[in-house]
């Protein structure tokens, strides 16, 4: 029976040291371990000093023990330790979770997340965009595919909640298109649970989000898909954009609405595009501080135009579709780019 014990021992103590020594993430360290330290309690069950005390307490001290050497490790090494579960989102990011901790792996760098405290961290461009129609359109993909791993997804902002969450939901092109309008079908939808000021944001914003995949709620025919940890990204749609403009003869200022000083003159309307379903009135995008005349003017010179006393009145910017007067007394004038501009437009 001592060479048993001693037998069973030695292996334990074999197993355990082999369980470190193994390298990246596998289970098979942990079930290495894991029989280590039964092995190890096994001798002292084998013992001739047998106390349900020293036998209870063994396993506990050897799990404390070998946890910290794992996080030693993990500190002093960058070494994957043991004591985790992988859920991997793609080739590129995972996330080994823990009792206390959680270690972002983004491209091979690992970020410790002690007290699951940080929301999604790796870089962005690491995930593969899915347009949220297509996420939404396969449940049963996301219930085996998606559940408990970090996505990114592109869409429509559906709904605002105060500071707590916003909503994607599915949604069809509309005809009448202006300032983002699409039609929302609310039965499918993803909730994202926030940690930042959604202030920023309207109701039919084009938005990106990355999010972990936390709860699937079905009731009543409705689908509330939820994102934990989560990040909020502008769409890249508004990196760049063209004008759509209609031109009239009338030589008149006309007060664009709602907006302060702001004219057109030659022109029925003015549009900024950034894609199909993402068209909007200058006024609403001037309005909601999401474009100003800096991005308007962009690289462009300006001509100057004085008054007989050769004091400068205004700027004038020969755009692509248009042209655009900047009165020194406030006005600024959005004209038809066949007409001549003077200064007389500025009083």
């Amino acid at each position: 029976m001592k060479k048993l014990k001693i037998f069973i021992l030695i292996i334990g103590i074999l197993l355990i040291f082999l369980s470190f020594l193994l390298n990246g993430y596998n289970v098979l360290k942990l079930v290495i371990l894991a029989f280590g330290i039964i092995l190890f309690t096994l001798s002292i069950v084998f013992s001739s000093y047998k106390s349900v005390f020293i036998i209870f307490f063994v396993p506990i001290i050897l799990i404390i023990l070998t946890y910290g050497i794992d996080m030693f490790l993990f500190y002093k090494y960058n070494k994957i330790p043991i004591y985790v579960i992988e859920e991997k989102s793609n080739n590129l990011i995972s996330v080994y979770q823990s009792f206390m901790y959680r270690i972002y792996n983004c491209n091979n760098e690992l970020i410790l997340d002690y007290g699951y405290e940080k929301d999604f961290i790796c870089n962005s461009d690491l995930l593969n965009t899915i347009k949220i129609n297509d996420f939404l359109n396969d449940l049963k993909l996301i219930k085996n595919k998606y559940f408990n791993k970090f996505v990114k997804l592109e869409g429509k902002i559906s709904k605002i909640s105060g500071v707590e969450y916003i909503e994607l939901a599915m949604f069809t092109n509309n005809k009448n298109s202006l300032n983002g309008y699409v039609n929302f079908n609310d039965n499918y939808k993803v909730r994202v649970l926030v940690n930042e000021d959604l202030s920023k944001y309207n109701i039919y914003d084009n938005l990106v989000v990355i999010g972990r995949v936390s709860k699937i709620e079905e009731k009543n025919e409705t689908f509330v898909i939820y994102l934990d940890d989560s990040k909020l990204i502008t769409s890249e749609i508004y990196d760049s954009f063209t004008y759509e403009i209609v031109e009239n003869n009338a030589k008149t200022l006309n007060a664009i609405a709602d907006l302060d000083d702001y004219y057109f003159y030659g022109l029925s309307y003015l549009n900024i595009k950034y894609s199909d379903d993402a068209i909007y009135e200058i006024s609403y995008l001037l309005l909601d501080n999401k474009i100003n005349l800096d991005d308007i003017i962009s690289d462009n010179s300006a001509s100057i135009l004085r008054d007989e006393e050769s004091i400068v009145v205004a700027k004038k910017y020969d755009l692509e579709k248009f042209n655009l007067l900047v009165c020194e007394s406030g006005k600024k004038i959005f004209a038809n780019k066949d007409f001549n501009l003077s200064v007389d437009l500025c009083y």
